[in-house]
């Protein structure tokens, strides 16, 4: 009976030895927790059976929404095995393809169910970004890039290559002389005197690629657009003056209408009074022409000469 008991507590001991052991082997680890946008993330996770992991948005419950990407522990990696989440299964939610910057939560659940183990919470920083993806010609085009070393930023016609012959438009070291992520106007960059014929950037599609290390192994790229620019048309020339209005010349007398006749001072009227003798066109008169109008001047004629008369008289 003794040795029955003894087998049973040896038993219990292996099974608790086995389960602790098997609790033991389930881990997840990171190498770190901050990420380049498109750097491969790496995940060591260890379990057993249908043990998996899912990364997650920030804030996201497993069990809720579906896991970005996901993998089985035991199935789909070797122990102890580091593999790149973004190369693992999909559960193609397109506003996560590819990881874009944002805030992430991995998880190792157990059992094929929701039953969270442990978890790690990661950052994915933008490596490039552009302020806006159409310009019009003569704008400034501002550039964000996090890198390291000598990691650069190259302007290229769209469809052309790095390293494949032809050279960059321009182009800037992200970390050495620049602070990485803080916005630089990619025309401030070095030009390549090569590329005279897009110094200005003309109008078309161009490609800006950050590149690792000096070199042509590309780490990250953004398309875009540059919009002719309005052209400006030149001004009017200004209109001539018009020309001054003529005033209409003054209207000539009307046949038969006398002309106007200056007035004979009254102090000549005793010297002269051969001038008010009328001058006749047809029937019509001027001047003094009728007695209404000479009659005082004549009356004041004869008056004088008989005063001078008797006063010779005397």
């Amino acid at each position: 009976m003794k040795k029955l008991i003894s087998v049973l507590l040896l038993l219990t001991a292996l099974v608790a030895l086995t389960v602790t052991a098997s609790a033991a082997e389930k881990y997840l680890t990171m190498p770190k927790t901050e990420y380049a946008q498109n750097e491969d993330i790496l995940i060591t996770a260890s379990g057993e059976g249908k043990d998996w992991v899912g990364i997650y948005g920030r804030g996201e419950t497993p069990g809720g929404p579906a896991s970005i990407y996901w993998y089985y522990v035991a199935e789909d990696a070797e122990p102890g095995e580091a593999v790149d989440i973004r190369e693992q299964r999909s559960n193609s939610r397109a506003e996560y393809d590819m990881l874009p910057p944002g805030e992430y939560t991995v998880w190792l659940l157990l059992n094929d169910g929701y039953e969270p183990f442990d978890s790690i919470d990661i950052t994915v920083l933008a490596t490039l970004e552009l302020d806006r993806y159409s310009y019009t010609e003569g704008d400034d085009i501002l550039v964000t890039a996090n890198g390291e070393g000598k990691d650069w930023v190259g302007l290229y016609p769209a469809g052309e290559i790095p390293g494949g012959g032809t050279q960059s438009i321009y182009w800037y070291y992200v970390a050495d002389g620049h602070t990485p992520m803080e916005p630089f106007s990619i025309k401030e960059g070095t030009h390549n005197t090569d590329r005279s014929d897009y110094a200005d950037l003309p109008a078309g599609d161009y490609t800006m690629f950050l590149l690792a290390n000096d070199g042509y192994d590309v780490i990250d790229s953004i398309s875009f657009t540059i919009r002719a620019g309005k052209k400006e048309e030149p001004a009017p020339a200004p209109e001539e003056p018009a020309p001054a209005a003529e005033e209409p010349a003054a209207a000539e007398p009307a046949v038969g209408e006398p002309a106007e006749t200056p007035e004979t001072p009254a102090d000549n009227a005793g010297t002269d009074s051969a001038a008010t003798s009328t001058a006749t066109t047809g029937t019509e008169k001027s001047g003094c022409g009728s007695f209404l109008g000479c009659g005082p001047a004549v009356l004041l004629t004869v008056l004088c000469a008989g005063f001078i008369a008797k006063r010779k008289e005397r």
